[in-house]
């Protein structure tokens, strides 16, 4: 096909002007190609990720290789398909150890992220769709994409956080999806210290135990020597209020916060059924 190009532009016009044609007909082609298989492995990514597949951060690793090896070799055949263009590469080829190293040290952050990229994809220590916290940063989300060069994250704001992988492999990540994708958040209340302790923390026990979402992860030995199916303790004892604590378990971080946003709104109207006071900052006057 290149040769035919050649000949083609050749015949048509000068040699010049017929290597001008040949370079744009090549870019054309090399541009088509490259939204092609990027277009191709966009879906194959999209695919495996609605399968929750761990291939969809291979594919979406390799659409990016394939898009540059497209466009490396469209052009390697402009450069041999004009004899001025390959006479100057040879040139800087025979000059390459220098510009090795002048582009190595310019790019050095650049391939210790791809290098990054590669072991993170290795060992996954965080996958396509994983709910994610930066700690250095303070930066919580979920794992929208894994490229060659960095790590996209989608926080609850839907605003995106690009992150070099150089960073993301050396920060320290928390993964609420890793392994086991259960969670366990802490709800604390206060009530007042005339309020029936051990009411209060009857309505907080049940009020957690009726949640649709509220896991028991009691094991069966713990079942069998009557233990509660949700823990409520008295964490503290502060200025103005007794803290109780209970442990809210879900299947994943989503269904975890809504679990605990329901249970503070029954939470709220049983105490003021029950004449439990939930305690709030306030100062009494005594007059002598």
């Amino acid at each position: 096909m290149v040769e035919w190009l050649e000949a083609f532009f050749e015949t048509r016009a000068g040699t010049a002007v017929g290597a001008v044609l040949f370079a744009a007909a090549v870019v054309l082609v090399t541009w088509m190609l490259a939204g092609v298989v990027s277009r191709v492995m966009r879906r194959l990514m999209e695919r495996q990720k609605r399968r929750g597949s761990g291939a969809a951060a291979v594919l979406g690793f390799a659409r990016y290789a394939a898009v540059a090896a497209v466009y490396f070799a469209g052009f390697m055949v402009v450069v041999s398909g004009i004899p001025l263009l390959s006479s100057a590469v040879k040139t800087l080829l025979t000059a390459g150890g220098v510009i090795a190293v002048v582009a190595g040290l310019a790019a050095q952050e650049a391939l210790g992220s791809v290098v990054s990229g590669m072991m993170i994809l290795a060992f996954k220590p965080f996958k396509l769709g994983d709910v994610v916290r930066y700690i250095d940063n303070d930066i919580s989300g979920v794992i929208e994409e894994i490229t060659l060069h960095h790590t996209t994250i989608r926080t609850w704001e839907n605003k995106h956080v690009i992150i070099p992988n150089s960073k993301m492999n050396s920060a320290i990540i928390e993964n609420a999806d890793y392994a086991d994708s259960k969670v366990c958040v802490f709800l604390e209340v206060g009530v007042s210290y005339e309020s029936d302790l051990d009411l209060a923390k009857q309505l907080l026990a049940d009020e957690v135990a009726r949640q649709a979402d509220y896991l028991d992860v009691r094991t069966p030995a713990q079942k069998a020597a009557g233990a509660p199916p949700v823990q409520v303790v008295v964490l503290a004892l502060a200025e103005s209020s007794v803290t109780l604590r209970a442990a809210l378990w879900a299947r994943d971080n989503g269904t975890a916060f809504a679990l605990k946003c329901a249970v503070l709104e029954n939470v709220k109207k049983a105490f003021a059924q029950n004449g439990i006071d939930i305690a709030y900052p306030h100062v009494v006057v005594v007059q002598k």
